[in-house]
């Protein structure tokens, strides 16, 4: 998402998005009365652009009337306050709550970030309450509606690779978000296969909690060989069937502090090159399965 060009002060056209993938690719910024204020982890816009550009190419697709919002913090849904600072934690909930109310959308939708689930649904309801009690939804049930709508025409041997998803503790065991995604994965992937154990009981990656991009002195080698060796144990099990760099292979992982964990442990053990297994985001396999995106949307490499 390195070129966007503006529209009018409002709408903005993501060129590197319609050029990978054939549609034009629109963001409206600060757009009152939409019923979609959509969230991102900062994350995702620095080191998985696509990310949110495939959470674009869906909401325009299906006719979602969504927008961004550039106010301070309101396009970040990180909020570091949950692990050292009640009142900070505070501040910013309701800068995103603000944020929400002055656009008058009707709710804020969180994008693929544990973190931001468990600060602003969890923790954000002892504080956003009375004229602040915005509405807060996780993605996974709107892009389960997406999908199941019939708005999107999809091709699922587009997805024919052997997939597997990883749960994000913040959201799976935490909110207890369990089913929305894995819908979608048995639609859209038809060899889509589960870690064990999964759901509730997955294995954390380690990442949490920032983790993922702490990396001063030999924090990494902690973070790899003790927070996620197990881990890595649990994804080689999961594509024990197809084991060699033959097949290309795909590890779902809907949350931006364990793509960070995931991507050094899967390039700490050379994953791609010796089994091909790369990583990414749930909304990256939908867009990769939708008829109207005539090339691959997912990219066989690490970054």
């Amino acid at each position: 998402m390195n070129d966007i060009v503006a529209k009018d002060n409002i709408e903005f056209i993501d060129e590197d998005m319609a050029d990978l993938t054939g549609i034009k690719v629109t963001t409206c910024w600060d757009k009152e009365d939409a019923d979609v204020l959509l969230l991102h982890n900062a994350g995702e816009i620095l080191a998985w652009p696509e990310n949110p550009g495939a959470f674009a190419i869906i909401l325009d697709a299906a006719g979602i009337d969504w927008t961004l919002s550039s106010e301070q913090l309101g396009y970040d849904g990180v909020n570091y306050g949950l692990f050292y600072d009640d009142f900070q934690l505070a501040r910013i909930a309701l800068k995103h709550a603000g944020s929400a109310k002055k656009l008058n959308v009707n709710k804020i939708v969180m994008g693929e970030c544990g973190h931001e689930h468990k600060a602003l649904m969890t923790i954000a309801d002892r504080v956003l309450t009375g004229d602040m009690a915005v509405r807060r939804e996780s993605c996974l049930p709107l892009l389960e509606e997406i999908v199941f709508s019939g708005k999107i025409e999809f091709d699922p041997s587009k997805n024919d690779f052997p997939v597997t998803l990883h749960d994000p503790c913040n959201i799976v065991r935490n909110l207890g978000i369990v089913e929305p995604q894995r819908r979608i994965l048995r639609y859209l992937c038809p060899q889509f296969r589960e870690m064990t154990p999964h759901g509730v009981d997955n294995y954390c990656c380690g990442g949490g909690s920032g983790f993922a991009v702490m990396s001063v002195n030999n924090f990494t080698d902690w973070r790899i060989h003790v927070a996620s060796r197990r881990k890595f144990r649990q994804i080689l099990d999961a594509f024990a069937d197809q084991p060699g760099p033959e097949v290309k292979k795909y590890l779902c992982a809907p949350c931006s502090n364990c793509k960070g964990e995931i991507r050094d442990m899967l390039n700490h053990y050379d994953a791609l090159e010796r089994s091909s297994i790369t990583y990414g985001g749930l909304v990256e396999l939908i867009v990769n399965a939708m008829v109207d995106v005539k090339e691959p949307f997912i990219e066989w490499e690490m970054h």
